[in-house]
């Protein structure tokens, strides 16, 4: 049915990026959850809660990033422009002789 590779990746994507809501969820539900259960335990009400609530939300955040780095690879880029050691001036005026290179001095 799907004979192309291009559709079986972008197919792998799809399914991976599909559990990027329920796993952002999950995060901050177990969170909440143990800042409640924590909270119960040792009498501090709402502190323990609101400190793992924030924590679930960081796990969240992480999950989504490394489901989304994992659907989307990094792609080499195009290789970086070698730097002249000369400055900018020397690409700009070509080989870096021209007028705009000299320091002017003001001797008067």
């Amino acid at each position: 049915m799907f004979s192309s590779k291009g559709t079986g990746e972008a197919l792998r994507a799809a399914g991976a990026l599909s559990t990027v809501g329920l796993a952002f969820v999950l995060a901050l539900v177990i969170g909440f959850w143990f800042g409640t259960l924590l909270d119960g335990w040792l009498g501090t009400k709402p502190v323990l809660t609101i400190v793992f609530f924030f924590f679930g939300l960081a796990a969240g955040v992480l999950n989504v990033y490394r489901i989304v780095s994992q659907a989307y690879p990094k792609q080499p880029g195009p290789p970086a422009t070698p730097v002249d050691p000369r400055g900018p001036r020397a690409r700009a005026n070509g080989d870096g002789t021209g007028p705009d290179d000299r320091e002017f001095h003001d001797d008067a």
